[in-house]
């Protein structure tokens, strides 16, 4: 169905017009992007995803079929030592939301950070609200090990994180 891609940063001004306002920025992206979101904040991503160890990975979901982009996923935290990274960042673009493509990109991203990037842990953080997202995670196998109440707040919200997992076993 579909297909990761590097992200480019040709890619950046459709990203950008996805993201409208603080709120969805924030649930999106945590607290290291600020809003408005623009080329220059994305950019920076980018520039940790270059050389042959990249603390980063971006990516972008492809259909297979038209090349129509999709979604947007990032492996971030990428350390090889400990052979661990965070899935982040994961959108499904509005169109195509409820139709399988979210699990299908995060199953992919796993598949690269396991298979290709040799790490055995992933781990990722969703607010508690977003309940079609923890239900895809649990879907792959990823875990709850952690709630931190009141981790981040919007205006008058406290949002709880819900940390997941989901590791190799041999």
């Amino acid at each position: 169905m579909i297909r990761l891609e590097k992200f480019l940063e040709s890619d950046c001004d459709p990203l950008i017009a996805l993201v409208p306002d603080a709120r969805l920025l924030l649930q999106w992206a945590g607290p290291n992007y600020r809003h408005p979101l623009d080329a220059i904040q994305l950019k920076r991503t980018l520039a940790k995803a270059a050389g042959e160890q990249p603390s980063v990975k971006v990516f972008k979901a492809v259909l297979r079929t038209t090349s129509q982009v999709v979604g947007h996923i990032q492996l971030m935290n990428i350390d090889y030592t400990r052979a661990c990274c965070r899935i982040g960042r994961v959108m499904i673009f509005p169109d195509y939301q409820g139709t399988g493509l979210g699990k299908e990109m995060v199953r992919l991203a796993a598949r690269e950070a396991f298979d290709t990037l040799g790490l055995v842990e992933i781990t990722l953080g969703v607010f508690d609200f977003n309940k079609a997202a923890i239900a895809t995670y649990q879907s792959l196998g990823f875990k709850e090990y952690r709630l931190k109440m009141g981790a981040f707040t919007f205006r008058d919200e406290a949002w709880n994180l819900m940390e997941m997992k989901l590791t190799v076993t041999p």
